[in-house]
């Protein structure tokens, strides 16, 4: 699998995986840095061809009946040893939850459908995560730190309408040195509306 470094970017790989294996073998000294799993079952066998690639890393997208299943980063060398940091006190460990609860008002639907009744948009559903998995940080915010969304990996999947409220719970899912990735969850009335996962990074503000 070494060739991944020289394979044309957009040609199929001479790989193909079955159902329920291991979608990419690793060339020896490498590692997945990241993966994004788009939803869809493994019930085709799977084909894989380079997206983008640089020095260190090459991504990989893994497809299946002319749908895309996931893409995935791999880096050459082991997998980097996340710095310590004392912007946080204490630290929290992957599991940590918390929930908020979001008013549906006129400010956070969409407009643009014309005819249509105004629902809650993705980038405000998507506000409302972000903003309930910085809460888990900002209560444990050294002085001077502050945080940033740096990636978005979320499904919107059923509508909230105005006067409804919206239940988001997020859930630490992984700590890489600054970077924290949160699972999130949105509900109306007990039924999911959306789903997926964010990443926050934290910052020094301190002059």
């Amino acid at each position: 699998m070494d060739d991944i470094w020289l394979a044309p970017i957009g040609e199929p790989l001479d790989l193909v995986v079955t159902a329920g294996l291991p979608p990419v073998p690793l060339p020896d000294q490498c590692h997945v840095e990241q993966l994004i799993w788009h939803g869809d079952p493994l019930t085709d066998p799977l084909r894989a061809h380079v997206t983008a690639r640089s020095t260190d890393t090459v991504t990989l997208r893994i497809g299946a009946a002319g749908r895309i299943v996931a893409d995935v980063r791999i880096r050459r060398g082991p997998a980097r040893t996340p710095r310590p940091h004392a912007l946080l006190d204490p630290h929290p460990e992957p599991g940590v939850a918390y929930t908020r609860l979001f008013p549906v008002t006129k400010d956070v639907t969409t407009d643009h459908v014309p005819d249509a009744e105004p629902v809650l948009s993705t980038p405000s559903m998507i506000a409302f995560m972000e903003d309930t998995a910085a809460d888990i940080l900002r209560a444990r915010f050294a002085p001077s730190t502050a945080s940033l969304g740096t990636w978005i990996g979320v499904r919107h999947t059923g509508p909230a309408r105005t006067g409804q409220t919206v239940t988001v719970t997020a859930v630490l899912a992984e700590t890489r040195g600054r970077r924290y990735l949160f699972d999130v969850r949105a509900t109306v009335d007990g039924h999911e509306i959306g789903a997926g996962q964010v990443a926050q990074t934290l910052i020094s503000v301190a002059r």
